[in-house]
């Protein structure tokens, strides 16, 4: 029987990976066709390089098995079949995470070159969009401190963006002490400058809290093994540093933001007037939530996708929120929004799975600086429930397995698990 060769899955994954990571600029179903080409392509890659059985097959068959019990316990709460279906679609490629990381072991990408393509959509998409700050930074800068999100030459809701911005910067950084010995470096720094730059003019406080925490691991983790970061003189580095400052503080857009922070905690800690007040709509949208655990109790199977919405607003009302009613989000924590539909044991579940596959397939580095700024920004935003926020958790895991991979410090394992 013909098998398809190792190189054709290659290209395929490859293929599909640039089709989902240009595709969700404009196009979601073009981004949905490429994860579904990965996908596909990674079962046929395992299924031919496992050599553990059914055993190799564990971790994945976990994830089913929980999607398959947020699905059970969403019909069990009243929600017909298509509306669970539609809730969960979106969410869908987490649950192939395990096969996604496994298979692309077996693939040996070239981390440079898989880096810049999944950087320079991104890199386009950001150029435009600085070019556009620029022509009317004073208008565009005000906004920020209206708590309003900068236009985007994309399709991807600014939060979302600024993590697909994130988890590309932190790949870099992690791929660094490979990076700076290529021939080719410098046009791969030049992008790094290009979506740094982006992250901290245009993009939201969100993604900017995931690269500073990662950015804060990977320098902890350099100074405690004497690493990279060791080498760099200490009047060279104080240099870079106090440039970077200013340089950061002169940015209006920045500097517009800190001041809108600091006018947020004064309203929430003062009692001042939420409205249009982006943290205090988050903590009156977590209020809401957790009036939902309290009555459904946190070992409850939750209130159900299509309860949900209508659960939230009277929560909001029952705790007589001083938001005007235009302003009552969705709970932008999908620890809690996962719990007030599913249950307690779906995050807990979900979160034993995730750690247990990031420890087993990374080094202790790669498995803090990925997981932990993607776990910070989904403590603000429920990043689950928007494509291109579950694509960011794709393309983060994949990107830092590959680096991994290529520095071949992980023994030849056959299995998922």
């Amino acid at each position: 029987m013909w098998f398809p060769s190792p190189k054709l899955l290659k290209t395929v994954f490859y293929g599909a990976f640039v089709f989902s990571t240009v595709g969700i600029h404009f196009s979601p179903a073009m981004a949905s066709i490429g994860v579904a080409g990965m996908i596909f392509s990674s079962v046929l890659i395992f299924s031919d390089q496992n050599q553990a059985g059914f055993k190799g097959w564990r971790l994945q068959i976990a994830a089913i098995m929980l999607l398959l019990l947020m699905g059970s316990i969403d019909i069990y709460n009243g929600t017909s079949i298509f509306d669970t279906w539609k809730s969960i679609q979106v969410m869908l490629p987490w649950f192939f995470l395990p096969l996604l990381i496994s298979a692309t072991r077996y693939m040996k990408f070239d981390p440079f070159k898989f880096l810049i393509i999944l950087a320079i959509p991104l890199c386009w998409v950001s150029l435009a969009s600085l070019i556009n700050y620029a022509s009317d930074f004073k208008f565009l800068s005000q906004m920020v401190l209206e708590s309003k999100p900068l236009p985007l030459f994309t399709q991807v809701y600014h939060i979302e963006f600024s993590l697909l911005i994130t988890v590309v910067l932190l790949g870099i950084t992690y791929y660094f002490s490979e990076l700076i010995q290529h021939q080719g470096k410098g046009f791969l720094i030049g992008i790094y400058v290009v979506l740094f730059l982006t992250l901290h003019i245009i993009s939201a406080r969100t993604g900017l809290l995931g690269y500073w925490l990662g950015m804060a691991i990977w320098a902890g983790y350099q100074v405690r093994n004497r690493g990279i970061l060791l080498k760099i003189k200490p009047l060279q580095g104080l240099g870079v540093l106090v440039l970077a400052l200013i340089l950061v503080f002169q940015i209006p857009s920045l500097r517009n933001r800190v001041v809108n922070t600091k006018e947020d905690l004064n309203a929430l800690f003062q009692g001042g007037d939420l409205n249009h007040k982006s943290i205090g709509q988050r903590v009156e949208a977590w209020r809401a939530t957790l009036g939902i655990l309290e009555e459904t109790k946190p070992l409850a199977l939750g209130v159900g996708s299509h309860q949900f919405e209508s659960e939230l607003y009277r929560s909001y009302a029952k705790n007589n929120t001083t938001l005007f009613v235009s302003n009552w989000i969705g709970p932008h924590n999908q620890t809690l929004q996962w719990m007030a539909t599913y249950g307690l044991i779906v995050v807990l579940l979900w979160y034993g799975l995730i750690i247990t596959l990031l420890r087993s397939k990374l080094d202790t580095l790669g498995a803090l600086m990925i997981g932990l700024p993607l776990w910070a920004a989904s403590m603000f935003e429920s990043i689950a429930q928007r494509q291109a926020g579950a694509l960011a958790l794709i393309i983060g895991c994949v990107v830092f397995q590959v680096v991994f991979q290529a520095r071949g410090n992980i023994k030849k394992i056959s299995s998922i698990n």
